[in-house]
C-alpha cells in the first residue's frame, strides 16, 4: 500500500504553514468523504489542495478521472513522482483562485477538498461558477467556517455565505473532526459540509444578486434600510417584500432576498 503521508515526511519532513497545509491522517475519514461523494468508476473530480495526496489517491483507487489542483510547486512535484502511475491522473500547478475552470473539459463534475482556512470562502464562492455541471461537493471547512456556510436565519453564523451557497446548494454537515486527525494537528475542529446542486430560482441579473447579498450583510447587525442606502424609497421597497422595514438581514431567509431583489430590480 502506498503510503503518501511517510514518504512526505521521509521527504520533506513539515508542512508550510503560511499556506495553511494540514493533512488528513484518519483512513476511516478518507473513506468517508469518498463515500459521501459517491465516487464511481469513471467520474471526472476536481481536488483542491490535494496535499501530499493521501485522499487523492483514494480516488484514483475507486477508479475517478482526477484532476488536482495545487498552489505548492514542491507537493505538485512530489505528486507526480509518485502518482504518475495512474492514467487517471492529472495535476496541475497553480492559485486555484486564478484556476481557467475550463480545461476541465467535462458536463459532470465532483469536486473535493480539504480547504485551507483562509481562502475557503473564496473557494467555494468561485466553485458557484461550475454550479451547472457539478453533481456534488465535499469540501472540509475549519469548523467556525463550516458554521458559518450552514447556518440558518437568526443564528449568530448567519451571513452572506449561508444565503449565497442556499441559492446554488443543498447542504448538510457529514461530520465533526477534531485535530487530531491532522499533520500537523489543528488547534480547532474540522468540518466535512456535502454540496448537491439544486435549480436555481430567476433572479435576472445573477452577479448583482450575490453581489446584492454581500451589501444586505456589510454592517450586519443594522437594520436593511441602513444597508441599502442608495436604494430609492428602501423603506417601500421593504415593505412591498412582505417585510417590516426595521428587519436586519440575519432574519431573512433565501426566498425575502429574493423577493426584494427582484422588486428593487423591477423584475
Amino acid at each position: 500500500m502506498l503510503d503518501l503521508l511517510k514518504l512526505f515526511k521521509e521527504e520533506q519532513g513539515r508542512t508550510k504553514k503560511a499556506l495553511g497545509q494540514h493533512f488528513l491522517t484518519n483512513t476511516h475519514i478518507l473513506d468517508l468523504i469518498v463515500s459521501s461523494a459517491e465516487i464511481e468508476k469513471g467520474d471526472h473530480v476536481l481536488e483542491i489542495g490535494p496535499g501530499c495526496g493521501v485522499l487523492t489517491h483514494k480516488l484514483l483507487e475507486a477508479g475517478a478521472n482526477v484532476t488536482a489542483v495545487d498552489i505548492d510547486g514542491e507537493l505538485v512535484s512530489f505528486l507526480k513522482r509518485y502518482l504518475h502511475v495512474y492514467k487517471n491522473f492529472r495535476v496541475i500547478h497553480s492559485d486555484f483562485m486564478e484556476f481557467d475552470t475550463s480545461v476541465l473539459e467535462t458536463d459532470k463534475l465532483k469536486i473535493i477538498g480539504n480547504l485551507p482556512y483562509n481562502v475557503s470562502v473564496d473557494i467555494t464562492a468561485k466553485c458557484t461558477e461550475l454550479h451547472s455541471i457539478t453533481d456534488r461537493m465535499i469540501f472540509m471547512y475549519q469548523k467556525e467556517v463550516a458554521d458559518r456556510i450552514a447556518a440558518k436565519p437568526c443564528s449568530k453564523a448567519y451571513s452572506s455565505i449561508s444565503v449565497m451557497t442556499d441559492y446554488f446548494y443543498d447542504k448538510k454537515k457529514i461530520k465533526d473532526i477534531s485535530g487530531g486527525n491532522f499533520f500537523p494537528n489543528t488547534k480547532v475542529f474540522s468540518s466535512i459540509l456535502k454540496f448537491t446542486p439544486h435549480a436555481k430560482a430567476d433572479v435576472g441579473n445573477e452577479k448583482d444578486f450575490l453581489a446584492f447579498l454581500r451589501r444586505c450583510f456589510t454592517q450586519k447587525r443594522k437594520t436593511l434600510r441602513n444597508n441599502l442606502m442608495g436604494v430609492e424609497n428602501p423603506e417601500a421597497m421593504i415593505e412591498k417584500a412582505g417585510l417590516k422595514p426595521p428587519i436586519r438581514a440575519e432574519e431573512m431567509n433565501l426566498d425575502d432576498f429574493i423577493r426584494l431583489f427582484r422588486i428593487i430590480n423591477d423584475k
